[in-house]
């Protein structure tokens, strides 16, 4: 089983959620689409591979410009945050720049995060495990750290994809890449890819309202959004829809995806109330 864990108002500038994971020897892989937001993870058992290569048990999992496949050893349990996506730039310095990595953690928090990993293993129960993780970006981001002034550079570039900050084309999607690790255009459309996928996912029964969805996204047509999602989630949006609505099924990843999106849209709708009264 996994699931969704909604985080604590003070972190939800850095992370969209938390997530348990506990997938039976019976699920031999986890499906995950193009994502513009990375993880931190840490494996309590099994093992997994990615691309032939052993996901250190203790990782950071960066965005990604592809679909990508992880197949498991046994099963496989593990408890890990997502960050939102100009979080890991802001929380790790090594992690600018870079997409489509697995990285231990231990590289990129330095030697702490031996202290962190030990409290996770030792600690009893999920809720308790993901306290000590967000514990440790609480400590990390707390000033006089640099980390929420290097967020703000990372949402600026985001901000300024339209006229970029008055720089050239060329100068301003170089700093974009080094930053985000692709260029904007590339971002805008995997993180078009995502809020679709989201919304079909999210739709009640086995209804794929794709023409409706794919102007509310931004497509040109319906066939415009197929092409993204088969290209960028690996396989067609009906058979996505589909696949997650199995108890046991490789699609979890956007389960919990789906389950991120309204935590958020819930959000920003409690912030709005706030903002009108």
């Amino acid at each position: 089983m996994q699931r969704f864990v909604p985080v604590p108002p003070d972190l939800q500038p850095w992370l969209v959620g938390a997530v348990v994971v506990d997938a039976p020897a019976t699920l031999a892989q986890s499906h995950f689409p193009a994502m513009v937001s990375s993880m931190l993870v840490v494996r309590l058992a099994g093992q997994v591979h990615c691309r032939g290569a052993l996901v250190p048990p203790s990782a950071w999992i960066s965005a990604s410009t592809t679909p990508t496949v992880y197949e498991h050893g046994g099963p496989v349990r593990a408890v890990g945050l997502v960050l939102q996506p100009a979080a890991a730039a802001a929380l790790f310095a090594n992690a600018r720049g870079q997409v489509n990595t697995a990285r231990p953690l231990a590289e990129l928090a330095g030697p702490r995060w031996a202290e962190v990993e030990h409290a996770v293993r030792a600690t009893a129960g999920d809720g308790a495990r993901l306290e000590v993780l967000c514990q440790f970006v609480r400590q990390t981001v707390a000033p006089p750290s640099p980390c929420e002034s290097q967020r703000l550079q990372g949402l600026a570039l985001l901000a300024a994809m339209g006229h970029r900050m008055g720089l050239g084309q060329r100068q301003f999607e170089r700093r974009f890449v080094a930053h985000w690790g692709m260029a904007p255009k590339q971002f805008e459309v995997i993180a078009r890819m995502n809020s679709a996928l989201g919304h079909a996912l999210a739709a009640p029964g086995s209804t794929v309202a794709g023409a409706e969805l794919a102007a509310d996204e931004g497509y040109y047509d319906q066939s415009h959004m197929g092409r993204d999602v088969r290209r960028l989630a690996g396989h067609p949006l009906r058979a996505l829809v589909q696949g997650t609505r199995t108890p046991v099924s490789a699609q979890w990843p956007m389960k919990i995806g789906v389950q991120a999106q309204q935590a958020l849209a819930h959000l920003q709708g409690d912030q709005e109330l706030v903002r009108r009264r």
